[in-house]
């Protein structure tokens, strides 16, 4: 899988490609946003309280992503 075939697609993503390692915890999140998403647009929140919602979905799993990046680029430098 790669970046620009994610759903919904990110605006701007260049095609990347997703190692095997990270594909789990990218589809548990991704499933998570558009859950919270639909979710809170159900709720009829306004969009401005559904950005703050995802944004903090999404700064909640920056840790998360960075340790498994640097993991992977670990393993595979030293592979």
């Amino acid at each position: 899988m790669r970046i620009d075939q994610l759903l919904p697609t990110p605006t701007a993503a260049e095609p990347l490609e997703i190692p095997a390692e990270l594909l789990n915890s990218v589809n548990r999140h991704q499933a998570h946003l558009a859950a919270l998403i639909a979710s809170l647009q159900a709720a009829g929140l306004q969009e401005d309280m559904i950005d703050a919602s995802v944004r903090t979905l999404v700064d909640s799993y920056a840790d998360e992503l960075t340790t498994a990046i640097r993991t992977v680029l670990k393993d595979q430098h030293h592979g």
